[in-house]
């Protein structure tokens, strides 16, 4: 696998030049990385791509706004251990990605040094101090970009405490590194059912390795749900909602969430109106079976919200 870190790197593919001279200052801020699969997806180096539109940066995100709208970080007394809800841990294994997709919502988190979450005794007796928490979410950054020694080591930990019920994992690596998939399942089959949540939110990342990484993650005990965004000129239109939606529910894995973009700074211009949304679901709900059909999210500051 090789990882692109730079605009430079890929720009004897881009023709417009202003376009790639924007992209060079705006990565400054928010630094560009992409794979050479997920990149080989892209078809036109041009805003009208859905999978380039993912990747590039834009003069569009120096735009104003908060970078933690949700206030993640002090939530508790460790910076990896973020608590919104009661019953609910997420534990942010690191910062580094495959891919910085650029209206993510922990986009601050790409200038800071590269960090591993290796305090697995902090946890621990967070975990013990607090047996509300019946559910534990490990996020990131990417929790696939670790070593499967790290899966198996933290996973060992979260099944020490009795109260903790459901352990799941966010990942984009399906859709953006297939490849990474593969040396994490024998350890994900040792501690199983570990949920797994994907994100993919065009049909065109639908591939036969990203299939076959669903499938093998589906063998190994893992199921798999997906967490749609709800982006502006990507997947804003019933068509491409359907075909993206089908095609997961035909590979097994379950459409749960489709997210209104999060009010992130630099994000602004992939958000659709919320009213869009509901209108996309509505006729979504009418026309698809229930299975296919994905709950409508808006996240706030006070949690999340399932509309309408």
């Amino acid at each position: 696998m090789k990882i692109y870190t730079k605009i430079m790197e890929i720009g004897s593919f881009i023709k417009d030049e202003k376009i790639l001279r924007e992209a060079e200052r705006v990565e400054q801020i928010y630094p560009f990385r992409c794979t050479d699969y997920y990149l080989s997806l892209v078809e036109e180096f041009s805003s009208s791509d859905p999978i380039f539109r993912q990747i590039f940066p834009s003069f569009s995100e120096l735009d104003e706004g908060e970078e933690d709208p949700f206030g993640e970080d002090g939530s508790t007394e460790h910076p990896c251990l973020i608590r919104r809800y009661k019953d609910r841990l997420l534990v942010l294994s690191t910062n580094q990605c495959f891919v910085h997709c650029r209206f993510c919502t922990r986009k601050r988190k790409w200038r800071d040094a590269p960090f591993v979450f290796e305090d697995f005794g902090a946890l621990e007796r967070y975990l013990k101090k607090h047996p509300e928490i019946q559910d534990v979410l490990i996020s990131g950054g990417d929790p696939f970009w670790l070593p499967a020694s790290w899966f198996d080591e933290l996973l060992k930990v979260v099944g020490k405490i009795g109260s903790v019920r459901i352990v799941r994992i966010g990942t984009r690596s399906p859709v953006v590194a297939p490849e990474a998939v593969e040396d994490k399942l024998k350890v994900l089959s040792r501690h199983a059912p570990v949920w797994i949540n994907t994100h993919f939110n065009h049909p065109k990342e639908i591939t036969g390795e990203s299939r076959k990484a669903l499938l093998s993650l589906i063998k190994s005990g893992c199921p798999v749900n997906n967490q749609s965004v709800l982006l502006k000129g990507i997947n804003d239109s019933y068509e491409v909602l359907k075909e993206l939606l089908i095609s997961l529910l035909s590979t097994g894995v379950r459409p749960y969430y489709l997210f209104s973009c999060d009010p992130v700074r630099g994000t602004a211009h992939f958000r659709v109106p919320v009213e869009r949304g509901l209108s996309l679901i509505k006729r979504l709900r009418k026309e698809l079976s229930g299975m296919a059909v994905p709950h409508f999210a808006v996240d706030t500051p006070h949690g999340k919200r399932i509309l309408p």
